[in-house]
């Protein structure tokens, strides 16, 4: 049994316990980790992140053939009616596509409340009163439409409680190669994707719970290629777990699935303008628009897990990964860091051409002494 079979075995417990559970609450969709669920949770209302099935054929009808395939996935389920349950939806403007999504939920799947979210490109003290600004509004169109209330002091409360959450994920991410089996990377992925659909009590008390269970017990060292993981959304962890079976040791996933997380936000400043400075100032993704602050991340965390070759995945038609790549092409190139680069489909599924490139990429760089 893996480890992540054993985060859920303890997350099943608590949940027939009912523990952290206070009644059911209307359920509002998100998709982007630019989003502080803060506000959502402060609302009374449980946020639910939107990650479909690989199924888009719904959806071609109403979108370009060119769409990202993850925008046209999460349409077409939504047109099958895979979210009736929802009841909002909160999509962010982070792209052409994103808004291009919103246009069409609202038009063809009518929620009964969307709202769509401008975040900023850049990080700055303006950038960052405008973020602050612009969650406020969400605020009062959240509470128009589901007459609830986000005091100050809900919000604070919500702000703490998601801080514990991240001091676990970051506990959980070092205990990586702990446990008997050791915890690997596709573990910890398949774990954080249960807290996309649990209250975040229940997963906190879970999540707790499994690292004491876990211990510090180190398993022996695994002699594979350490990889990074970075790139596009990805459809669960099955590109990870292609990637240790076939004898490599995934370290670090920058993902907005997995590492992409804010780390902490300030409980003793103001809470829209705290949370929007931690939002915008979390690890970047390719949208933002200081391609030079992405790559320097990306190089810092390649030297401090001590990397010996990068897979970059792209969906295909994702304009933002498609963009940066050159950038951090450059950059390995003169780190002489191996790069395999792959684009693909949004699917849980992975290709033989995949792994062949994959078994292909492991042995580089192993006869090269990775």
């Amino acid at each position: 049994m893996n480890q992540s079979s054993v985060f859920r075995q303890i997350l099943g417990k608590l949940k027939a316990e009912n523990l952290g559970v206070s009644g059911e609450k209307p359920l509002v969709g998100w998709m982007c980790t630019y989003l502080p669920l803060e506000i959502i949770e402060a609302a009374g209302l449980s946020p639910h992140r939107i990650i479909p099935e690989a199924s888009s054929e719904s959806a071609d009808t109403y979108l370009d053939p060119n769409f990202c395939p993850f925008i046209k996935a999460s349409l077409g389920k939504a047109l099958e009616g895979g979210y009736s349950s929802l009841s909002g939806m909160v999509i962010l403007n982070t792209c052409d596509g994103m808004r291009r999504l919103y246009d069409a939920w609202r038009f063809y799947v009518r929620p009964p409340f969307a709202y769509l979210l401008d975040v900023p490109r850049m990080v700055n003290r303006s950038s960052i009163a405008f973020f602050a600004d612009g969650l406020k509004e969400m605020i009062l169109q959240i509470e128009k439409h589901f007459g609830t209330r986000v005091s100050e002091e809900k919000l604070i409360s919500a702000i703490e409680e998601a801080n514990i959450t991240r001091s676990l994920v970051k506990r959980l991410f070092s205990s990586q190669g702990l446990g008997d089996p050791a915890l690997r990377q596709s573990d910890i992925i398949d774990i954080l994707s249960e807290g996309w659909s649990h209250p975040r009590g229940v997963f906190n008390k879970a999540l707790g719970g499994f690292l004491d269970h876990l211990g510090n017990r180190r398993a022996p060292n695994r002699k594979g290629p350490r990889l990074m993981v970075t790139g596009s959304l990805l459809n669960g962890s099955h590109l990870i777990q292609l990637i240790e079976e076939l004898g490599g040791e995934v370290i670090t996933c920058d993902l907005c699935t997995g590492e992409r997380f804010v780390q902490n936000v300030n409980i003793n400043s103001e809470p829209l303008m705290a949370l929007s400075k931690a939002y915008l100032e979390k690890p970047p993704c390719a949208r933002m628009f200081d391609i030079e602050t992405r790559v320097s991340y990306l190089k810092e965390e390649l030297g401090e897990n001590k990397v010996d070759g990068v897979i970059y995945f792209a969906l295909k038609f994702c304009d933002p990964y498609l963009y940066e790549k050159p950038a951090v092409e450059e950059m390995l190139d003169q780190l002489e860091v191996p790069l395999l680069f792959l684009e693909g489909e949004f699917t849980s599924k992975s290709s033989g051409s995949m792994r062949t490139r994959i078994q292909a990429f492991l042995e580089v760089i192993r006869n090269h002494g990775g």
